[in-house]
């Protein structure tokens, strides 16, 4: 299923500079070295509104998943199954990813995943997350 194009909006340049270079960056608040998606805005530790984007190591545990089934064309030819899922980076942020190269039978709750790195034609490279 495609998920369309990537457009990066000014506050995702270092998360897409990242992609890009098939590296998964997120925020870091270097004053009590905890780790946040990359959308967080603030550290609600020690308040530090200053965090900084950091590279993490790609490494997560799957959380939960959904699996999402395209409609037919008119010829009823349906897309293969998309699956949407909440990651838990080695660092402790969760995230929501695509998975990649999965058998539906074997997905479970805490299975090792590393991310994975599209770079489609068009639009901003983007992280998948695909079992170890």
């Amino acid at each position: 299923m495609d998920i369309g194009i990537l457009r990066r909006d000014g506050r995702t340049d270092p998360f897409f500079d990242g992609t890009a270079a098939d590296r998964l960056m997120i925020k870091r608040c270097e004053a009590c070295d905890r780790w946040f998606a990359p959308d967080a805005g603030s550290c609600p530790g020690c308040g530090d509104e200053e965090l900084a984007w950091a590279e993490a190591a790609g490494d997560a545990v799957l959380v939960t998943w959904t699996v999402t089934h395209g409609r037919p064309d008119d010829d009823g030819n349906a897309p293969p199954p998309a699956y949407l899922a909440l990651v838990e980076l080695a660092e402790g942020p969760w995230l929501h990813a695509r998975l990649d190269g999965v058998d539906t039978a074997a997905l479970r709750e805490g299975l090792p995943l590393r991310a994975t790195f599209e770079h489609p034609d068009e639009g901003e490279a983007y992280v998948l997350f695909r079992p170890v």
